[in-house]
């Protein structure tokens, strides 16, 4: 990555003891920002402040669906299920 100068820069994990909080703060004159709380670690999710655009909006549904199937799995793990079949695309370059 060296030279790069657009873009995201970072890459952070969050390990949660199951008591994480989550959160969607909205600001007047500027885009929302999702925040992910554990214990006294936050992670802030953001976009440029000042401007939305087509992709910004398919980031923030893609987001939402993910955290969905976060949940699903998370879920489905306690009750003792098998987890689903992968079916996103994100998750067969992760397993490459």
């Amino acid at each position: 990555m060296a030279g790069q100068t657009r873009g995201s820069w970072q890459m952070t994990a969050l390990h949660v003891e199951g008591r994480g909080r989550s959160a969607c703060l909205a600001y007047p004159g500027r885009t929302p920002i999702f925040q992910v709380t554990a214990g006294t670690s936050v992670i802030k999710v953001s976009l440029p402040a000042d401007r939305v655009d087509a992709a910004s909006v398919a980031f923030a549904r893609e987001l939402a669906e993910q955290a969905h199937a976060f949940a699903v799995e998370v879920e489905r793990m306690w009750r003792g299920l098998a987890p689903l079949p992968r079916t996103n695309a994100a998750d067969e370059e992760a397993s490459a």
